[in-house]
């Protein structure tokens, strides 16, 4: 199991790595072929902005159109089920035991994840 997730773990380090050094050379790219024309300074302006905008405007508009929320009353019993779960928790239970509960079971469930059961 610690192979498998270690590979994972380097394929994805591999793959940030590449996504992050591609948008980079094709920036220098872009910089580069701008710089006759408009300077050092603008070019790297210009290919900063070409990069920065297109995700912040993405975003901005994400974040201005979310639509209302409709189930207002259901979150809210579920919320105040939860407080009262958290509230006896907080004063009967000892908080390090709930802890290793949790890690106990999410240990368990990674290690028992691929064996066949019989």
């Amino acid at each position: 199991m610690f192979a498998r997730l270690s590979a994972k773990a380097i394929v994805l380090a591999a793959g940030i790595a590449l996504v992050f050094f591609g948008v980079g050379l094709i920036g220098l790219g872009i910089a580069t072929s701008l710089e006759p024309f408009v300077g050092a300074a603008w070019a790297d302006a210009i290919a900063g902005a070409l990069f920065l905008l297109p995700p912040l405007i993405w975003a901005i508009a994400v974040i201005s159109a979310r639509a209302p929320r409709q189930a207002q009353q259901a979150d809210a019993g579920a919320r105040q089920i939860m407080t009262a779960i958290i509230a006896a928790l907080a004063k009967e239970t000892p908080w390090i035991a709930v802890v290793g509960a949790g890690l106990a079971g999410v240990a368990n469930l990674f290690l028992s994840r691929n064996k066949n059961r019989k």
